[in-house]
């Protein structure tokens, strides 16, 4: 598409951006007529801040623009036509015209930009797009009714709401019995602005917002307070079950993604990229620049540079790098997952990149924000309790010689050569054999199949636990002779979200780990031997043993080095790989010798190595420092 005439006057510097004036017509069917003009963002008029998808670049529209045609997305066209006037101008910003899309150097200056620009918007027009008449209005009168009914529950029990209110105990309004408006509802959020990178930060940053769904609109505040009713009546009581008059129904209607986006809070640069990688962007770049607006501290996205002439590879290697310059760890390392064959980058894609994504061989080192391919880091939050497996060692970055620019090199120690691996641990082996006949896992994720697909469980026989790999594992000496260790290892240190550091050094909490470990077999051998729980019916922490070793285990392995250690690794590392400490990091990694360098494998638990063992006792003993150049 091309750009609009004022965009040949480029924004490179100071806080200058463009606004439409949208011109009335009394006619629908006008053509669409507006100017473009630059700005001091501070200084600039009351205008309103459009949010919307861009949808397919075909078919497009016409718009004149400062007197010249420029060609628009139908999307935006739609959006414009529905949001302008009769009789007075609209000042408006909407990104596909007051950014030159194809001006990459404009593009980084401007999207930093972006938080000052919807947050200062008098209001934020949300465009869901044309649709149904009968379906937006039946949605929209729906979560009206919806906020009434939660504003009844309040005045009565004299609660002041606010985003932590929970929604669960108000009654079911009597317009949600009909099938029709569960429809609709349904249909509502699966709306594609609800599942765009780029909507999160618009919304999250308006001081006032209005959604526009064809014909009908309604306000952002109602809107939200009807998608967190929705989200709080899925919800299960700590029983598991759902109260009286629950309507299955309600569980068809994904409002989840609108309760995440009406959120206001910051994130860290890596929650954010882990909290919102399903959401969808046409580039995948935006994975990351689409948040950098949500991100405190600010610090973060100083780092990261945001550069639009930098291939994919290079934004999310720039994710690690940032966190490595202005935290000195290596906290984005936990978030690395590979495939169960991974063996690292090819030789000929490593030297030739190329410029389409298709074509890009992502570093080792470096997480796939685009692909959902993340792991949740091993264990308890660094943010909330580090382990130190490197002592008081910091991390400074080495970047390899231009000519090869996917080198990271880290200085560490080596611990030691992994000589044996267990299965991967899948949905499953992983399963409880009382509930594989199921219809979902009870031991597992609510709603996850054991036989889904999607797991990439390639070990899966068709008969779960047959052989579990807990109960595999615990056959060995060096693993039976200390349940304590065991237990740590399988929820490496993380027991029913408790994250306070004295229960990890606690005997009495380390002993309760043991028990309710050692309880948990039992309990699967006699399962998995008679059919049947017979004495060893989970008790309360069996039960949370079980739940908490679930996601910790989940597409992982369990490994044996050539120091007699074990410990929990990720799916792709084999016999002969490498477990090392590095300096900023929390916990040991895994890697590959590639000749004189080194494949990420991803991060691991080794327990007798967590809070910088290695670097303790007589100096001689510590291992030699090194540097791992990583592909």
């Amino acid at each position: 598409m091309s750009a609009a005439p004022a965009c040949a006057q480029r924004i490179l510097s100071d806080r200058t951006f463009r606004l439409l004036r949208l011109l009335p017509a009394l006619n629908e069917a006008a053509p669409l007529q507006c100017e473009c003009r630059p700005f001091d963002i501070d200084n600039a008029p009351p205008y309103e801040a459009l949010s919307y998808v861009w949808g397919a670049p075909t078919p497009s529209a016409d718009i004149s623009c400062n007197g010249q045609r420029v060609e628009i997305g139908l999307s935006l066209s739609q959006a414009l036509k529905r949001l302008r006037l009769e009789e007075a101008d609209r000042i408006i910003w909407a990104d596909a015209i007051c950014i030159n899309q194809a001006d990459e150097a404009e593009k980084s200056h401007q999207v930093p930009m972006m938080g000052s620009i919807y947050s200062l918007a008098k209001r934020v027009v949300v465009w869901l797009g044309e649709g149904d008449a009968q379906q937006s209005r039946m949605a929209f009168d729906a979560s009206r009714a919806i906020v009434d009914a939660c504003h009844d529950y309040c005045q009565r029990h004299d609660i002041i709401p606010d985003r932590f209110t929970d929604h669960g105990e108000v009654d079911l309004p009597q317009i949600m019995a009909s099938d029709h408006i569960l429809s609709s509802l349904e249909d509502l959020y699966d709306r594609p602005w609800f599942h765009r990178i780029w909507c999160i930060q618009e919304i999250r940053l308006a001081a006032d917002a209005l959604v526009i769904w064809g014909d009908d609109e309604i306000s952002w505040s109602a809107l939200a307070t009807s998608a967190r009713w929705l989200f709080d009546q899925d919800a299960p009581d700590e029983t598991g079950t759902h109260k009286d008059g629950h309507n299955p129904a309600l569980l068809w209607i994904e409002s989840r993604n609108a309760v995440m986006m009406s959120e206001k809070t910051t994130y860290q640069l890596l929650d954010a990229l882990k909290d919102f990688c399903d959401y969808e962007s046409s580039d995948s770049r935006d994975k990351v620049y689409g948040l950098v607006n949500i991100v405190s501290p600010r610090s973060e996205v100083e780092a990261l540079d945001i550069n639009y002439e930098k291939t994919v590879d290079q934004v999310f290697a720039d994710t690690v790098l940032s966190i490595i310059k202005v935290y000195s760890r290596l906290t984005a390392f936990g978030y690395i997952m590979h495939e169960v064959d991974y063996d690292g980058p090819s030789v000929r894609d490593h030297e030739n990149p190329g410029d389409d994504e298709e074509g890009i061989i992502y570093r080792s080192w470096a997480p796939q924000w685009e692909s959902g391919l993340v792991y949740q880091p091993i264990g308890i939050p660094e943010s909330i309790y580090s382990w130190s497996a490197c002592g008081e060692h910091e991390q400074t970055i080495t970047v390899g010689s231009c000519s090869v620019p996917e080198l990271l090199c880290l200085k560490g120690v080596a611990y030691s050569k992994v000589t044996e691996i267990e299965e991967i641990m899948g949905f499953g082996n992983l399963s409880d054999p009382k509930y594989v006949s199921k219809p979902t896992c009870l031991d597992s994720p609510a709603g996850i199949e054991p036989g889904n697909p999607d797991a990439k469980d390639i070990h899966f026989k068709g008969i779960p636990t047959e052989r579990h790999p807990f109960i595999e594992a615990f056959k060995r000496p060096d693993v039976n002779s200390s349940p304590d260790r065991f237990a740590r290892t399988l929820i490496a240190g993380k027991w029913n979200k408790t994250y306070e550091s004295r229960d990890l050094e606690n005997v009495s909490v380390q002993t309760k780990y043991g028990n309710a470990c050692s309880h948990y077999l039992s309990r699967l051998l006699h399962l998995r031997d008679f059919g049947n729980e017979g004495d060893y019916t989970h008790n309360r922490d069996s039960a949370q043993f079980g739940s908490d070793s679930w996601p910790t285990c989940l597409q992982r392995r369990l490994f044996w080095t050539e120091r007699g250690s074990y410990g929990l690794g990720p799916q792709c590392m084999r016999t002969g790989d490498i477990v090392v400490v590095l300096y900023g990091g929390n916990t040991p990694y895994v890697l590959r010798p590639r000749g004189d360098k080194y494949i990420f494998m991803g991060q691991a638990y080794v327990d007798e190595i967590m809070n910088g063992e290695l670097f303790q006792g007589l100096a001689s003993d510590v291992p030699e420092e090194q540097t791992f150049c990583l592909i």
